[in-house]
């Protein structure tokens, strides 16, 4: 045993890769969350996780859940995200001080032994132990917490040695499902944003700029007088462009416009997105 502060100790953990179909299939989608957690419980009796991204001075959520089905997890989670009781967290300031490293770690805690009581009392209310996995991927670093409740006691060691086994798979995992949700294309927008409709328009299509600036406002739910006014030409000038338009495009109206648009803007933000033997964690523990 290797004590590096007088908090922290490190043990190694024995090698193992278990194969994680489920999680890996359902990364990008709402069943991540769901099947880590299936996963974790399973092999580690984990009540409630929540995966964080570290950004330079920020904290935000990736998956949170509980394996009771209840809000829990979620609403203590945003709470600890939005009143910053991250930044008094002796466990989370350990784990950003940890990402750094090439390999993955883990910090355990008793709740009993938190210093602070507010951290305690409202954040971990009926938390035993809690464990964090803390480790990076290219750009990207994360916290995984995993928290078992006081009904059902402590981690064992081995409990702890499977989650090291695993930990550097289960980063990677993390790292590919935040790339994914944190950029995916925002469907909102594609008819709330005139500036992003007509951006999608302009770089997509061959029309000239006064046809696809018209389109842009009739996708955006403009009237033909609004459309005038805004562009400071008249309406029969909209009506034109607005005709010339849709003779390109071979369309006849406002609908077939908007089925087109929406099949053009998925294919934009397409391009913009995709261009056209795991090792065991050290074990840290935080008392």
């Amino acid at each position: 045993m290797n004590r590096t502060t007088d908090t922290v100790t490190t043990l190694a953990v024995e090698h193992a890769s278990p194969e994680l179909p489920d999680i890996i299939e359902a990364i990008g989608s709402d069943r991540f969350g769901p099947q880590l957690l299936a996963y974790l419980h399973q092999m580690c009796g984990a009540d409630h996780c929540a995966v964080f991204q570290f950004g330079t001075d920020s904290l935000s959520q990736v998956v949170v859940g509980s394996h009771d089905g209840t809000n829990a997890a979620r609403q203590q989670a945003t709470r600890y995200v939005d009143q910053q009781y991250w930044r008094k967290d002796p466990a989370m300031c350990e784990a950003q001080s940890r990402v750094r490293l090439k390999e993955p770690v883990i910090i355990r805690v008793d709740i009993d032994d938190l210093a602070d009581t507010d951290l305690r009392e409202n954040i971990y209310p009926h938390i035993r132990e809690r464990l964090v996995i803390a480790g990076r991927r290219r750009e990207s670093a994360f916290g995984l917490s995993i928290l078992r409740s006081d009904v059902h006691g402590a981690f064992t060691d081995g409990d702890i040695h499977r989650l090291g086994s695993v930990a550097e798979v289960l980063v990677s995992l993390l790292a590919k499902h935040a790339d994914i949700v944190l950029h995916r294309p925002n469907i909102a927008l594609a008819l709330t944003s005139l500036p992003e409709i007509e951006s999608c328009m302009l770089a997509m299509t061959d029309l000239p700029r006064r046809e696809a600036q018209v389109c842009a406002r009739v996708l955006y739910g403009l009237s033909t007088i609004g459309i005038a006014l805004d562009l400071s030409v008249g309406e029969e000038s909209v009506k034109t462009y607005r005709k010339r338009a849709y003779q390109r495009l071979q369309i006849g109206c406002g609908r077939e416009l908007l089925t087109w648009y929406l099949t053009l803007w998925s294919e934009w933000k397409g391009r913009i997105f995709f261009g056209a033997g795991a090792q065991p964690a050290p074990h840290l523990t935080l008392n």
